[in-house]
């Protein structure tokens, strides 16, 4: 499963991983592998959204890569590269966080979002030894808001997100992986397609599985916005005991548990948000300029498959960290902790 949230870092991020044993809400479903996008954010800000998905996304890599090691002879069987394109998996997300006061020197009014998202998600052609994929996603965030709060009424994303898995056991040794990642994408409070609007996303890793059970991967993230144009990322992945799995990367932590075939539960940190081009100005001042959205979401989730393809996924707890920084204009807007829920259904092919 992939998601996106490299945003999704003031980038919208990426985030990916394999259907599989890989990550939170994670199941062995054949090596199949899914993916998302963000957009990305400036400075100190940017940091902590990218380090967060970008470690996501070299756990749940490093897991993918893993089972690519186990299968090199680049058959369509599970694990291995398809021999033409495919549709693998769809996606589609609606989530609500409540009502949440939004505060600069002082309380201005509150906000409630609603969050939409579609993705869906695709098998390459590659040769011996490689596993292509790419993924076309959309979101959307819609605020709700009262008093004076200088924010747009929604924001919009549409992106796409390339990725190629490379098994290095010939070339370095048994175990070793890599992985390069491009994802163009634009987000405004419009929808438009423009200069403006336009980010782009580049990621690096390299990583080892030294057992079944333990890897490791790092890299460098890159992107076109930002006062950090490049960012070095660090994961951990840790299956501690049957049907458990641990991953840990700054500041992203997370446990699931997988109780059935059916099921599987998890816990942790999930970050939600992107940089966006505001076309409109909701306040004096503050139009063709650009807002980073961001915010951590702590809570707990289960994924039960209803049939062999669908999948139905549940999320709730707590938001945290909000912010909406017009980086560029020195605004700065903090928001409350809030209670948020997500439903999603996943149908794979």
């Amino acid at each position: 499963m992939c998601n996106k949230m490299f945003p999704e870092v003031g980038l919208e991020t990426i985030f990916c991983t394999l259907d599989g044993d890989s990550g939170l809400g994670g199941r062995d479903n054949g090596g199949r592998m899914n993916h998302r996008s963000k957009s990305t954010s400036r400075g100190a800000a940017l940091l902590r959204p990218v380090l967060f998905l970008s470690a996501t996304l070299v756990l749940s890599c490093g897991i993918a890569t893993s089972r690519l090691v186990a299968q090199p002879d680049g058959s369509g069987g599970p694990g291995g590269p398809p021999d033409t394109f495919a549709l693998t998996e769809i996606t589609t997300t609606y989530s609500f966080s409540s009502d949440g006061d939004i505060e600069r020197n002082g309380k201005l009014g509150s906000a409630e979002v609603s969050h939409y998202e579609f993705e869906a998600s695709f098998s390459l052609p590659a040769p011996e030894g490689w596993m292509f994929s790419s993924a076309l996603s959309w979101k959307r965030y819609e605020f709700d808001l009262t008093g004076a709060v200088p924010l747009p009424d929604k924001l919009e994303e549409i992106g796409v997100n390339f990725m190629a898995m490379k098994d290095l056991s010939n070339e370095i040794g048994e175990g070793w992986s890599a992985m390069a990642m491009l994802s163009p994408s634009f987000a405004s409070d419009s929808a438009s397609i423009s200069g403006d609007s336009f980010n782009l996303m580049a990621m690096a890793t390299i990583g080892k599985e030294l057992s079944p059970t333990f890897s490791w991967n790092v890299g460098v993230v890159g992107m076109t916005r930002g006062d950090m144009k490049v960012i070095p990322v660090l994961g951990v992945h840790w299956r501690f005991a049957p049907d458990w799995d641990l991953e840990l990367g700054f500041p992203n932590t997370g446990v699931s548990y997988q109780v059935s075939e059916a099921l599987r539960l998890n816990a942790g940190a999930r970050f939600h948000g992107g940089t966006y081009y505001i076309s409109k100005a909701p306040a004096a001042g503050l139009g063709k300029t650009y807002l980073d959205y961001q915010e951590i979401r702590l809570g707990l989730g289960a994924e039960y498959q209803i049939s062999k393809n669908l999948s139905v996924v549940v999320d709730g707890g707590m938001t945290m960290d909000r912010t909406f920084d017009y980086y560029d204009r020195n605004l700065k807007l903090d928001g409350k902790s809030a209670g948020y829920g997500s439903l999603g259904l996943k149908y794979q092919f």
